[in-house]
C-alpha cells in the first residue's frame, strides 16, 4: 500500500476500508495547509513570549531575540521563563495532535481522538491512583500507571464498538456514542478517586490535572520531546511498516500529555479532521501538519486564556471548547444524516 492509499481499519476480524473524509490531494493546497500550520506555530510562539505577568512589547521581544546587546531582565523572562514553557506547550498541542491523526488513520473513522477512544479519560484515572497513592509525580512508576489507564480505555471502548447497538448508522456516529459514555464514565472515575484521597502536597497537581490550568513544574518534559521525536522519526521513515504501531503510538503520547498536564480537549479531534481534509491519507504529511497546526493552536489558545481574566488567567479546556464543541457538533450532525444500508 503506498502512502496515497487509504490505510484500513480492523474490526471484528475483517477489514474495512477507510472513509472517504479525505478529499484527494492537491499540492497546492497541501502546501498551503502546512504552511499556514507554520504560520500558526510561530505566530503563537510569539505571542506566548510576550503574554504574561510581566508586560513586554513586540520591539522589546524583538531586541531580545535578534539584538547582541539585550535588555539582561527581558533575557531571564523570555529565554528562561516563557520560551520554555511556550515550547511545552508545542510539544504537548503536538503529541496530542499526532494521536488523533495516528488513531485516525489505523481505525479508519474520523471520530477518533485520544478522548472518544476512552485513552485520555483512562490515562487520567491512571494520573489520580498515582496522587491518591501518594507516588512520585515524575518517576516511570507514575508514567507507567498512566500508561495501563489508557491501555484500559481504550479496551472498553474498542471492545464496546464491536457491539452494533444503533442500526443504520455510521462507524463515526458509533463511536462517538460509545467513546462520549465511557468517558464521561471514567471522568467520574477519576472524581470519585479524587474524594477519597488526602492530597496534601499534590493538591496543585490535582487542579492543574482536573481543570487544565496549565503544566505543572517537572522533568517531564525530556520523556515528552523524546516519544515525540522517536515517533515522529519512526511513522516519517516506515509509515506503512509501523501502521500496526499506530495505536501503541497513540495510547504513549496520549498517557505522557495527561502524565504532563492532565487533560486538554479536543485538539486530538479537529486538527486531525481538517488536516485529512485539506492533505488527504499521506501519514507523513499529516504527521508534518499535525505537529505545526496541534502545536499552534494550543498555544494560541494559552495565550488566549492568559489574556482572560489576567493576570490570574484562566483554564486552556474551555477556550478549545468554543472551538472544538461546535466542531464537533457539526461532525456529528453530518454523520448522523448518512444511512447505512440495511
Amino acid at each position: 500500500m503506498s502512502e496515497q492509499e487509504i490505510h484500513v481499519g480492523e474490526r471484528g476480524g475483517g477489514t474495512i476500508a477507510a472513509e472517504p473524509n479525505a478529499a484527494p490531494s492537491r499540492p497546492q493546497r497541501i502546501v498551503l495547509t502546512l504552511v499556514a500550520g507554520f504560520i500558526l506555530l510561530i505566530l503563537g510562539l510569539f505571542l506566548s513570549l510576550i503574554t504574561g505577568i510581566f508586560p513586554i512589547s513586540y520591539a522589546e521581544v524583538l531586541e531580545v531575540l535578534f539584538s547582541s546587546n539585550p535588555n539582561p531582565m527581558l533575557v531571564e523572562v523570555v529565554y528562561h521563563t516563557r520560551m520554555p514553557f511556550a515550547l511545552d506547550m508545542l510539544l504537548l498541542g503536538g503529541c496530542l495532535a499526532v494521536s488523533g491523526t495516528l488513531l485516525q488513520l489505523r481505525t479508519a473513522n474520523r471520530f477518533a481522538s485520544p478522548t472518544l477512544t476512552g485513552l485520555m479519560p483512562g490515562a487520567m484515572v491512571g494520573l489520580c491512583v498515582v496522587l491518591l497513592l501518594g507516588m512520585d509525580i515524575d518517576s516511570f512508576g507514575s508514567m507507567a500507571l498512566c500508561i495501563a489507564g489508557a491501555v484500559f480505555g481504550g479496551f472498553i471502548v474498542f471492545t464496546l464498538n464491536k457491539v452494533r447497538f444503533i442500526r443504520g448508522r455510521s462507524a463515526g456516529v458509533h463511536l462517538f456514542m460509545i467513546g462520549f459514555i465511557i468517558d464521561v464514565v471514567l471522568r467520574s472515575a477519576s472524581g470519585f478517586i479524587v474524594l477519597l484521597g488526602e492530597y496534601g502536597e499534590y493538591q496543585q497537581e490535582w487542579a492543574i490535572s482536573q481543570g487544565g490550568w496549565g503544566i505543572r513544574e517537572g522533568s517531564f518534559t525530556f520523556w515528552l520531546a523524546l516519544l515525540t521525536i522517536l515517533v515522529v522519526c519512526s511513522v516519517f521513515a516506515f509509515p506503512k511498516q509501523l501502521s500496526p504501531l499506530y495505536i501503541p503510538f497513540a495510547i504513549v503520547l496520549t498517557a505522557v500529555t495527561v502524565w504532563a498536564c492532565g487533560t486538554i480537549g479536543y485538539i486530538g479531534l479537529i486538527v486531525p479532521y481538517f488536516m485529512r481534509c485539506m492533505i488527504g491519507n499521506r501519514p507523513r504529511l499529516l504527521i508534518l501538519g499535525s505537529v505545526f497546526w496541534g502545536g499552534g493552536l494550543l498555544m494560541l489558545a494559552k495565550v488566549i486564556s492568559a489574556k482572560i481574566n489576567e493576570p490570574v488567567g484562566f483554564p486552556v479546556t474551555p477556550v478549545l471548547a468554543c472551538i472544538g464543541i461546535p466542531f464537533l457538533i457539526f461532525m456529528v450532525w453530518i454523520e448522523w444524516k448518512k444511512k447505512l444500508p440495511a
